[in-house]
């Protein structure tokens, strides 16, 4: 190096704020603004969904004329806006999963036909920061905005999502560096959970808010709002770079449509050419969406029976995050036992039980929710590290750029329909522990599809012919899929 470049790195590093001296990543920026934008995404998805709504649902029982110390008695009001209070987060849940399947083909195509990638990142991150200040200031009167500005910061944080996660992938050419820095930042967004929600309940109970939703929610907000602010302001401003349009739009193709277009078609190949993983998919979709609505009915289900407050919710996640670590390596211990499939059919078939037992047998023991809790955590952990296991040994390796998106979207695409079951039931007087049964029926139908799979043998079967059909010389031996070795510290979901 040069005395002149020297100097412009000397000059540079004292250009820099005194905290990004040295930082964790090294020169690599990008991956250190991944970073950043994740801790903001984790403590807004535990900001809103966990205190604040909590503290939405107890202010629209207030307004639904049920008395807070009726906690053993399940809320049969109405509020003013003709919804019942146990309905706000399983509502929400829904028209944020209809967005959110129907965004993504939309995202896809920014991505691959646009250089708009950072410009509406920044716009979005910009629009969601501004939109979490109001919900701190959330009252008896202010509520039911605040729950219009929680489904308005969701759908916001699925456009800003899908451009963070487009960079993903792009963050180094050496798939084991992609690895590390994928397991780094996994272990990012967990320290971030487990902090943040440790803060938040370490001050609301030395401050004596153990049982102010609200006060909590305010506290947690402010948190949220600052922290995210801050750590998106540097990512975005500073670090992430933009991108050029990875490919140009057909002539007579329109950006709103190609998405959608380019979804029918991987759709068709699938079911033509690769149907194990069809099945996979199709078991993806019912369990994906039965296993996202959980935490909103469970939620809800403690709310409505349990009266927990915003502090409670906390620490019930906080159970269900740190027993998630466990289910990763009780995944890695079912592959020695079983196939990657059965593992899986096993994973939805513990999860339909703990949720059959919690709905027969917790009344009023908190205690024994937060027990529950840890199974759920545990079934958590152990079928996103099984799932994402079995979609990268069963997609053929010179189309894992395209079928990984299908996963993606596959995964979204029925996030709607399980809260809409429970809305429906909830809102015609059904008991919340009967509704709550309904998830059964979503991963009973996973387990029939995985068994429609066929032998785990197959599917591989399938991904190595897939590869040696698309072999483009005679004599070329391609490289035969893998099973991966197992990393549970980079599987733990978020």
């Amino acid at each position: 190096m040069t005395v002149v470049e020297n100097q412009t790195t000397d000059v540079a590093a004292e250009q820099q704020p005194l905290f990004l001296h040295k930082p964790p990543y090294g020169d690599h920026l990008e991956a250190r603004g991944w970073a950043f934008d994740a801790i903001g995404r984790s403590l807004s998805f535990i900001g809103n969904a966990v205190f604040v709504g909590t503290a939405v649902v107890h202010q629209a029982k207030i307004n639904a004329g049920c008395l807070p110390e009726d906690s053993d008695v399940e809320c049969t009001g109405v509020t003013q806006y003709g919804i019942r209070p146990s309905s706000f987060l399983a509502l929400y849940n829904v028209i944020v999963g209809l967005a959110s399947s129907a965004l993504l083909p939309l995202l896809g195509a920014i991505v691959d036909h646009t250089p708009s990638r950072l410009m509406v990142a920044r716009i979005s991150a910009m629009a969601y920061c501004i939109l979490l200040f109001p919900m701190i200031f959330i009252s008896q009167s202010t509520w039911f905005a605040v729950a219009i500005l929680l489904l308005l910061t969701a759908l916001i944080g699925w456009i800003h999502s899908g451009m963070s996660f487009a960079y993903l992938p792009e963050m180094s050419d050496d798939k084991k560096t992609l690895e590390r820095l994928n397991t780094s930042f996994t272990v990012t967004q967990f320290t971030t959970n487990v902090i943040y929600i440790v803060v938040v309940v370490g001050i609301a109970a030395a401050a004596g808010w153990m049982d102010d939703s609200v006060a909590t929610a305010r506290l947690a907000q402010s948190i949220n709002f600052v922290t995210t602010t801050f750590f998106w302001g540097i990512a975005w401003l500073k670090l992430m770079e933009p991108r050029p349009a990875m490919s140009e739009l057909p002539p007579g193709k329109h950006l709103l449509t190609i998405g959608f277009r380019t979804i029918y078609r991987t759709s068709i190949d699938i079911a033509k050419h690769h149907s194990a993983l069809g099945w996979f998919y199709a078991a993806l979709a019912f369990s994906e969406s039965a296993t996202q609505a959980l935490l909103i009915i469970i939620t809800t289900y403690s709310i409505e029976l349990l009266n927990f407050s915003s502090t409670e919710a906390g620490i019930m996640y906080l159970i269900v995050l740190l027993s998630s670590v466990v289910g990763c390596f009780v995944s890695e211990l079912s592959l020695r036992l079983l196939s990657p499939i059965r593992s899986n059919q096993l994973c939805l078939g513990s999860f339909a039980l703990f949720t059959a037992l919690a709905a027969a047998f917790v009344k009023d023991s908190r205690a024994l929710f937060y027990t529950f809790a840890s199974f759920w955590g545990v079934c958590g952990g152990w079928k996103y590290t099984i799932e994402r296991y079995l979609a990268i040994t069963i997609i053929p390796k010179n189309k894992d750029a395209e079928l990984m998106g299908a996963y993606l979207f596959f995964g979204q695409i029925l996030a709607w329909l399980p809260p809409l079951v429970f809305t429906a039931l909830n809102e015609a007087n059904v008991s919340i522990r009967i509704s709550m049964l309904s998830l059964l029926i979503f991963w009973f139908i996973s387990v029939i599809c995985l068994q429609t799979m066929g032998p785990y043998e197959n599917a591989l079967r399938q991904a190595n012919e897939a590869v040696e059909d698309a072999s483009p010389a005679v004599g070329n031996t391609p490289e035969p899929v893998e099973e991966p070795k197992l990393e549970p510290s980079s599987k733990a979901p978020s």
